[in-house]
């Protein structure tokens, strides 16, 4: 036997060798053989999957808003994991608001998989829009974000405002012009008219209203000040039920108006409409006026306006200012309020002036 052959031999002993000793301390494991879950330790996991916002509670200024984050979970219970959010103004650029919430262990077997909603509340000024960033930290660490934008937050509905009773719209084809606000004459005299003036308020949600009133003000269009009004208590309205309240207004004549009415509720305007009312020159008219439509100060202070010994005054050439003087000494007209009496006031120092 030559050399050469007895160190082969000798190498192919030591390499079985140590491939017997790898084998038998399970260094070498068979490829076909499969790892049990006891054999890997497998660590829980938790991702953010959805976010929805609604609206809570809204007031005057602030609207709260109810952020849902929707967390998964898989394998081993995961611990110390919060939940912040942060509101930017998107005009101004300038955080208005962050809030942080931790969440309870999240458990469950390492082959199930669930889902975790964590709710948070928001509040923000009710104006402008943001911009909504949600962060998942666990131990300190972030794991991933999210952001949402919010625009029309200045039209949620104040909760002292919320009510489904409206002003009656009558809908399309002929009656797609009908006012829900309406007035009839009810009587005249030579300078005055009283007004009946019915209002159609329709109860559009689920629910009986209650505790509302109705106010009804005559606001001459030329200058805006408010000749008269008058308010009613509305009666409970049904679902689907139309209520017509009607007021009485007494105004000049010779003017146009329009008829504002406002509905309240607890102190607060929930609703309001607008119609028009056309008075003409000496007779009374719902579509047109023959007057100027101007306000002249002295006809909405004096008791009784321009007589005929007024008239007679004119036919002789004296001068105006007397029918002026006389009509500033009678009562106010019903409904008129301190802009009235400033303006007479204000008429008769720039008439005491121009005697002087």
């Amino acid at each position: 036997m030559n050399r050469e052959y007895v160190l082969a031999i000798a190498a192919l002993v030591v390499v079985i060798g140590a491939l017997s000793t790898l084998a038998l301390t399970g260094a070498v494991s068979d490829p076909d053989g499969s790892e049990t879950a006891t054999d890997v330790e497998t660590d829980g996991d938790v991702s953010l999957t959805e976010i929805t916002i609604s609206s809570e509670h809204v007031t005057g200024g602030t609207a709260t808003l109810a952020v849902d984050s929707h967390l998964e979970h898989r394998g081993d219970p995961v611990e110390n994991v919060t939940v912040v959010h942060r509101v930017t103004d998107t005009n101004s650029g300038l955080v208005e608001n962050t809030t942080e919430r931790e969440v309870d262990t999240l458990g469950g077997d390492s082959s199930d998989r669930a889902e975790t909603v964590v709710t948070d509340s928001v509040a923000v000024p009710r104006e402008s829009s943001y911009e909504i960033e949600t962060f998942v930290y666990r131990d300190g660490a972030r794991l991933e974000s999210a952001s949402h934008s919010i625009e029309g937050v200045d039209a949620l509905t104040p909760a002292y405002a919320d009510t489904d009773v409206e002003f009656h719209r009558f809908g399309g084809g002929s009656f797609a012009d009908v006012p829900a606000i309406e007035y009839a004459i009810e009587s005249t005299t030579d300078d005055r008219a009283t007004l009946e003036v019915a209002s159609y308020l329709t109860n559009t949600g689920d629910d009986a209203e209650d505790d509302l009133e109705l106010e009804v003000k005559a606001r001459q269009s030329g200058s805006e000040v408010v000749a008269d009004s008058a308010t009613v208590d509305l009666s409970t309205v049904g679902p689907g039920e139309t209520a017509s309240p009607t007021v009485d207004l007494e105004v000049p004549t010779e003017y146009d108006y329009y008829l504002d009415a406002v509905l309240w509720r607890d102190g607060t305007i929930v609703e309001t409409d607008r119609a028009v009312a056309n008075l003409g020159d000496g007779s009374l008219s719902v579509d047109e006026t023959d007057g100027d439509g101007g306000l002249e100060v002295s006809e909405f202070t004096g008791g009784s306006g321009v007589g005929a010994d007024d008239a007679d005054v004119a036919d002789d050439g004296h001068d105006d200012r007397d029918n002026d003087d006389r009509d500033q000494d009678n009562d106010g007209t019903p409904g008129f309020g301190a802009a009235i009496a400033v303006a007479a006031l204000l008429a008769t120092i720039a008439l005491a002036r121009r005697f002087q």
